[in-house]
């Protein structure tokens, strides 16, 4: 009886009651389908049954000199070639012309040569003259001694997603540009806005020197606070723009951040007293030193009181309060005024964010003082934060600085005294 060898490797597709497909496998005895030193066949099916079946891939099989010897997958849908047209064509046909101009096609085997594989994301052209854009990598096929038999280009179709960045990318080319056109609008009104607030305020000197009528003070009151408004509106306007491109340079100065925070406070206090708000400061009663802009910071200071101001019903309080812990500065300002939806903290420092206001307070200004606010503290290298526990529940603005490295006065504690109550 003649025993007959059994194959290495079977694949066998057949009928089975019916329609049915199916596939049965045999392995050779004593060998092992991970065996690193061959090639099981049931592999090598597989990827022939790969480059015939693919949906998604073309495979381009070219000799060393990138003539095309195998076309397959779905290399006829992409490119639009039949393959009786592309074999024995070079593959530079599937270039765009001024790629094939700069020699990128062969280029792209030379790389691939020296390096084993080269990527390939680039626009290609289809037979009818198309584009695509079309992303996979080219690899150098070698035989065992180590000469080159030729190349395996496999491409995907991608140029829905090439479409879809590139829509992405036209649409921030256009915010970019009608965000430089908004700023430049805002610094532009800033100017108009500051141009005439000088006359407006000599004449109020000289209207006060002329007549010491009450009526007449009352009104120049009024006129000098409206124009202390306007004044700090027009210069965040012009800030915002300045800031956000890079083009603020601050004059650090080492100095005790107590001072500027009592005479932000005291420059505020009657704005606050109209609204019979209580405007406190919780300070150190040891230097608390910082390295700062001192008009920038206040700035700071001034936007944050002036909005816990104008956001605090009457009768409210605001408390402004400043310490250290450990190698950070903090200042805080905090009231009981309409608070802030939790929705609108995420985004409260963007430009032209607006809280909403109760119906019977003010509406807020055009939301350029946080942004500028967030801006200036950024660039003393600190941080800004806001918390609120919602609706009518107040508000915290915390900012944190950087304490100096060296020389740095020690805080030993705080005072709470109603002598600290700004009057």
């Amino acid at each position: 009886m003649v025993t007959r060898p059994r194959p290495i490797a079977t694949f066998g597709i057949g009928a089975t009651g019916g329609s049915e497909r199916t596939a049965s496998w045999e392995r050779a005895p004593g060998t092992s389908p991970l065996s690193p030193n061959s090639v099981d066949p049931r592999a090598l099916q597989l990827l022939a049954l790969f480059a015939q079946q693919s949906k998604d891939h073309a495979l381009i099989c070219m000799d060393p000199q990138g003539i095309v010897v195998g076309w397959l997958g779905v290399a006829e849908e992409i490119f639009g070639y039949r393959a009786d047209e592309a074999l024995g064509q070079s593959v530079a046909r599937i270039f765009m012309p001024e790629d094939r101009a700069k020699g990128l096609d062969r280029y792209e085997l030379q790389l691939a040569a020296m390096n084993s594989r080269s990527e390939d994301d680039r626009w290609h052209v289809r037979k009818d003259g198309t584009r695509i854009w079309a992303t996979g990598t080219v690899t150098a096929i070698r035989d065992d001694g180590g000469a080159l038999l030729g190349f395996v280009k496999i491409v995907r179709d991608r140029t829905d997603l090439r479409s879809r960045v590139e829509t992405i990318e036209l649409q921030a080319a256009a915010l970019r540009d009608s965000r430089e056109r908004t700023h430049l609008f805002l610094k532009t009104l800033g100017h108009e806005l500051r141009n005439p607030l000088g006359p407006v305020t000599n004449a109020a000197h000289i209207i006060s020197r002329l007549s010491a009528d009450p009526h007449v003070v009352n009104a120049l009151q009024i006129i000098s606070r409206q124009v202390a408004v306007l004044t700090r509106l027009a210069n965040d306007l012009m800030d915002i723009s300045r800031l956000e491109a890079g083009k603020v340079e601050l004059e650090l100065k080492r100095c005790d951040l107590r001072k500027l925070l009592t005479d932000a406070a005291q420059s505020l206090a009657n704005a606050a007293s109209l609204k019979q708000i209580t405007l406190s400061t919780v300070l150190p009663q040891g230097p608390l030193m910082v390295d700062i802009d001192e008009s920038r910071f206040q700035q700071v200071v001034l936007n944050l009181l002036g909005n816990a101001i104008k956001y605090t019903p009457q009768g409210g309080s605001i408390w402004l309060k400043a310490t250290q812990a450990g190698a950070e500065v903090l200042v805080k300002v905090e009231d009981t005024g309409i608070g802030i939806a939790s929705e609108m903290l995420p985004r409260i420092f963007e430009l032209f964010t607006q809280a909403h206001v109760g119906p019977d307070m003010v509406p807020g200004g055009l939301g350029v003082g946080l942004a500028v606010v967030r801006q200036i503290v950024e660039l003393h290298g600190g941080t800004v934060q806001a918390r609120s526990g919602g609706a009518g529940k107040g508000s915290e603005f915390t900012v944190t600085l950087p304490a100096p490295r060296a020389d740095a006065g020690l805080v030993t504690g705080f005072s709470t005294t109603p002598d600290d109550e700004v009057s």
